[in-house]
This record gives structure tokens, sequence and C-alpha cells, in this order.
């Protein structure tokens, strides 16, 4: 526990002083502030406009947490543990007595830490202009006292950081950081009492009462994306590792539509959705909306659901972290992060596409069949076929390169011709319509363009 907590403290400032840090959360103070005037343009047709403008401020306002949460954590988890493996700076702690497993674990802790403080600090930023609230016509006066308490503890942040880096020589994005911590939370606690017109007031009058419990549930979202972008970032690089993050947060939102009942998911659809985390238990929107109390056992189940997920994603990136090769090492045997990740998708999909064959062939109705359990199993063979082929790509075999690249040209010419309406390309399953044809021909031209990139090309060549 003692070189947990060590790493994680570490990992912990060494975060919060990163200028990309900082710079994340001034982003985020000014897309708060400007939605107080876009939430002011709804059309409530019983004319309760002044309430609808305010509801549609609190969705603007948990959208914008949760997107700031989502860079903060993939930006953080890429600074404090791909740059170290990058460096091989990793090497030094790994010399020492500290298991591979502390070291992710500690990553996790000290990421997880730096992005919830990011977050209180936008969530404090967000109920000072929830409290101002929208100006639905020109005539509405503006709160004064939230523009100018606001703008005093902002200003005094600044001065706060600006003064501790000229004469202390401290951290510019540190010291705002921990002054924005005990500032701007005084500052919330004063608006809380302070009425529009100077008065005092009881605490919280303007402010919705479930907006706190939405934004926790957003919290144990954004953890989850650390989590996720811890694991990705032990074997991906920044940009890869944003991508994965995003990837995440459309299907995580969409799970109820992708893999729900009512879209009856085969087989395969359906192990993926057991995989991917359903975000909409984390999303509160709706009852914020339509003015709905949020239990505290629904926020207990949420997040028991989400540390379960947590615990999944760093269980795989303690796994990937093991047999993650750390030693020095030439320029021409780093696998580049766009092979890594096709081969992990390649495998990933051989074995999806195996395990629902053979699921689909015994859940067929009527009992399965001697030439079901045939097909399938040599679908099964062909999958293993795969697997095989794309872990000698990982390994940088060159024929794997050719026979992978050859294999997406054909993909691509047979999507184009079955978009032309050519009958020859028209076979099963990838002329099932227009739709999988234009999916089929993007799939393919991604993947031969990654193959093709300068970089990948000398890896292979280079490889023995």
């Amino acid at each position: 526990m003692v070189k947990l907590w060590s790493i994680g403290r570490n990992t912990f400032v060494q975060t919060i002083r990163q200028p990309v840090y900082g710079v994340l959360i001034l982003a985020t103070f000014a897309v708060l502030v400007m939605d107080v005037p876009l939430a002011g343009w709804t059309m409530d047709p019983s004319g309760a406009h002044r309430a609808s403008d305010q509801k549609m401020l609190y969705d603007l306002g948990i959208s914008t947490l949760l997107m700031s949460g989502l860079l903060i954590a993939a930006f953080s988890a890429s600074t404090a543990l791909r740059i170290e493996i990058d460096d091989k700076t990793v090497l030094t702690v790994i010399s020492k007595p500290v298991s591979r497993a502390t070291f992710v674990l500690g990553k996790f802790a000290g990421v997880a830490a730096s992005v919830a403080v990011a977050y209180y600090l936008c969530c404090l930023a967000f109920l000072i202009t929830a409290r101002h609230g929208v100006m639905a016509t020109a005539s509405d006066p503006y709160d004064w006292p939230v523009i100018v308490l606001g703008l005093s503890g902002f200003g005094a942040v600044l001065a706060m950081s600006l003064l501790g880096n000229l004469l202390f020589g401290w951290s510019f994005a540190a010291t705002g950081v921990v002054g924005g911590v005990v500032m701007l939370t005084a500052t919330a606690g004063v608006i809380g009492f302070v009425g529009k017109g100077w008065e005092i007031v009881p605490f919280g009058l303007e402010i919705s009462p479930q907006l706190p419990a939405a934004m926790v549930l957003s919290l144990l979202a954004v953890l989850v994306f650390s989590a996720v972008a811890i694991a990705a970032s032990v074997r991906l690089g920044q940009v890869m590792t944003l991508l994965v993050c995003l990837g995440v947060l459309l299907v995580g939102y969409s799970h109820p539509f992708l893999f729900g009942a009512e879209s009856q998911p085969s087989p395969v659809i359906r192990a993926i959705g057991w995989i991917v985390p359903n975000l909409r238990h984390f999303d509160a929107q709706e009852s914020l909306m339509r003015e709905l109390d949020i239990p505290l056992d629904y926020i207990g189940l949420a997040a028991a659901y989400g540390a379960l997920y947590v615990a999944a994603a760093m269980a795989l990136a303690v796994v990937l972290f093991q047999r993650k090769v750390l030693e020095p090492a030439t320029a021409s045997g780093v696998i580049p992060g766009a092979v890594s990740l096709l081969a992990w998708l390649g495998r990933t999909a051989a074995l999806l596409i195996a395990g629902g064959v053979v699921l689909t062939a015994l859940s067929s109705t009527g009992g399965p069949t001697l030439r079901g359990l045939g097909g399938a199993g040599a679908v099964a063979a062909l999958a293993a076929v795969a697997w095989v082929v794309w872990t000698f790509f990982a390994m940088g075999a060159r024929w794997s390169y050719w026979l992978i690249l050859t294999s997406f040209v054909v993909l691509g010419v047979m999507a184009g011709a079955g978009l032309l309406g050519l009958q020859w390309a028209r076979v099963e399953p990838l002329g099932r319509g227009n739709a999988w044809c234009l999916a089929t021909g993007l799939l393919a031209c991604v993947v031969v363009w990654i193959l093709l990139l300068p970089r990948t090309r000398y890896h292979f060549k280079s490889s023995r």
C-alpha cells in the first residue's frame, strides 16, 4: 500500500502540473459560461419558456461536464502512463521491488484523483452559472452577486498562481488547481447564501435539488472513462486512446438501442453488449428535464456497476501490462500503435465471430443439426486461422502484412462493385444492401490506409 500510495501521489502531482490539464479546465469554464446564453432559445409551447430554458441549461452543463471529463481522463492517462512507457522511465520503477500490477493501479489512482479534482472544479463553475440562470428576455436583470463574486474568486486564483510562480517558483497549473479548490469552493458557498438582491437566502435556493445527484452520476461515468483510458494507454498512443474513449462514449450511450431487447441482437452483438459499458445507467438528464427525484439507492446501484466495470478495465490493463515488453528496444522493434490496435481488433473479431456462430448453431430452433454444426465448425476453423494470422501480424511477420493488405484491398473492391450494382459482387454476407457495402468499403479503406502508412511499412520491412 505504501508503494501504491507513492505512485498514485506522484502521478497526481505530475498530472495537475501538465499545461494541458489546466487548459482543459479553463476551456470547460468558458464553455459553461457560454451555455447560459445558448440555453435561452427553447420554444416551450405551453409558454413556460423560463423553466424550459433553465432545464436546457442543466442539460448543456451536464453534457459539458461529461465531455470535459472524458478529454481530461484521456489526456491525463496517456501523459501519466504512455509517455513513461515510450521514454523507458518505467524501467526505473519496475527495476525496484514494485510489481507491474501495483504500478498500473497506482497510475490509475493518481489519474482518477486528478480527474475527480478537475471535475469538482468544473462542477463548481457549473453551479455558479446555474445559479445565475438563463436570461429568457432582454429585460431580465443580471445576477450581479454571481458575476461579482464569481469573477472575484476566479481573479484571486489567477493572482495566486501568478504570484506563486513568480515569487516562489511554484507550478502555475498546480497552484491554480489547489487555489481553485479553496477559493471556488468558498465562492460557491457564499453565492449559495446570497440572493440576487444581495440579501441572505436559504442555501441553494435557485438550484434544482436533483442537480448534485446528476453530477455524481456523471462523475461515475468519468471514472469509467479513466479506467478505459489507462487500459488503452498501456498499448496505444495519445490519439488512439482518445479515439477509444470516444468510441466507448458513443457506443455506451447508444447501448439500449444497439444491444437492447427490442433490437433483437445476434449472439455476437449480444456478447459485445456484455463488454461495452451501459452508460445510460449514469445518465440523469431525463430526470432533470422531467423534474423527477433521483433516489439514493439508484445512485448506489450505479456506483456498484461503475466500480465493477472499473475493476474489469483495470484487470485488463494489468494483463496487458504484464505482457508488455519494457526492455530497451531499437526504433524498428517498437510496434506502431495503429498496428497493435489492428492486431487486437482482428483477434477480437475472430473470437466474436467464432463464438457467435457456435452459439447460433447450438441455439437454433428445433435443436442443433449436423449440417449446422458442420458449418459452425468450418467457420470456427477459419476464425482460428484468422487469429493465427493476426497474431503473426502483431509479431511483425512480413507475409501476414501482405496477406492482410491483399485481403482488404479485395474486400474494398467487392464493396465498391456492390455499391455500383454489379451482380458478381453481391455475395453473402457482403451483398446485404448498400449500407452494408458502404460500411464494409469504409472499413477496408481505413485498414488499407493504415497499412500503407510509412511507419507501418517501415516496421514490417525492419521486422525479421
